[in-house]
């Protein structure tokens, strides 16, 4: 249509609307099918355009051929509003979001298009109504100039709005979306999630911090959305979508001391789950006896604990939900070897 109104004030409207029409077919035969919609109304527009400007080149007017195809182009755009309900019903049986998306912008595009040329439509028949197209009133040159600027301004508005929502998901965070035994499924971004609860079920790596059999604990920062503010290891991040398990470890130890550098060993992987969030935990241990790595890791806000000390303090809210989960199995394995290492050394 944009094209077609630019052609129709050069030449001919026959060939104005014929090469308006080829280049709708192409775009309907081209593009995939979830923006074929576009396509399909200017096609629609054009074949009923194409006899019409035959029918119609010489006893009418080339503004009023053009005017004709523009209400045949916001006729058609009207239908395809109507029919919205049914489109997206039929969209909304496929499980691939990303034709329900380009489905969506399509719509948008085209419900856009159709506000402006109506508003358009309604100028000039009133304008006409009032008696303003003579020689010295409303002259065809505006009329054709006006619909540009609308189908432009469409143009530009939704190529600027694409622009920063693809900026804002370029800087987005993508978690992985998992089942029970770890099989991704999908992906959603972080800032979307964490407003969804526990919808889904994110993967998410933790290392417990031990020196000679004391535990490193700090309270988990204000931002966190599971128990901010209590007693856990430094070491937590959410897996990101498409990254290995042991490259989500590493980060999360260098984001925190800015080492890679330390003994790590798989523990336990296990499902949590409640009102806030839910997920598929892959515990971590970092088992160190060296004081001097120890103390390269330059932790700060946070002391290590005795085994009796969180004993003591088991239930009290002191510490995270799965910081108590797991010290039950941290106390009869990790500690346990401990305790059993010292007895020996003792004796």
């Amino acid at each position: 249509m944009f094209l077609f109104s630019f052609l129709a004030g050069t030449i001919e409207m026959v060939v104005a609307t014929g090469s308006a029409l080829l280049l709708s077919m192409a775009g309907f035969f081209w593009v995939k099918k979830p923006v074929r919609l576009i396509y399909q109304i200017s096609l629609f527009t054009f074949l009923i355009a194409f006899p019409l400007s035959l029918l119609f080149s010489t006893s009418l007017a080339l503004i009023n051929r053009f005017v004709i195809v523009e209400i045949i182009f916001v006729l058609s755009l009207i239908a395809a509003r109507l029919s919205r309900t049914r489109i997206v019903s039929r969209s909304a049986k496929t499980e691939n979001v990303t034709t329900r998306n380009y489905l969506k912008e399509t719509l948008r595009v085209a419900f856009q298009t159709q506000y402006g040329l109506s508003v358009h439509l309604l100028l000039v028949m009133a304008l006409l109504l009032l008696g303003a197209a003579g020689p010295d009133g409303l002259h065809h040159r505006w009329i054709l100039i006006s619909a540009q600027v609308i189908i432009l301004l469409v143009i530009l508005l939704e190529s600027a709005r694409l622009y920063l929502v693809n900026k804002k998901l370029y800087k987005e965070e993508w978690l992985p979306v998992v089942t029970e035994s770890g099989d991704v499924t999908g992906k959603v971004a972080k800032s979307i999630t964490k407003d969804l609860k526990n919808r889904f079920m994110h993967p998410v790596v933790r290392v417990a911090l031990i020196f000679k059999g004391n535990i490193y604990l700090r309270e988990r920062d204000a931002s966190r959305l599971l128990n901010p503010g209590l007693l856990d290891y430094p070491f937590e991040k959410y897996m990101q979508y498409n990254h290995e398990i042991d490259e989500s470890v590493h980060n999360s130890i260098s984001r925190e001391c800015g080492s890679k550098n330390i003994p790590l060993r798989f523990l336990l992987k296990y499902t949590f789950k409640n009102d806030t969030t839910k997920r598929l935990i892959f515990l971590y241990v970092s088992d160190i006896e060296d004081e001097e790595l120890f103390n390269s890791l330059h932790l700060s806000g946070g002391k290590l604990w005795t085994e009796s000390q969180i004993e003591d303090n088991m239930g009290t809210g002191l510490f995270s939900e799965c910081f108590e989960l797991e010290f039950e199995y941290l106390k009869n394995t990790i500690l346990l070897a401990h305790r059993f290492r010292n007895r020996l050394e003792r004796g």
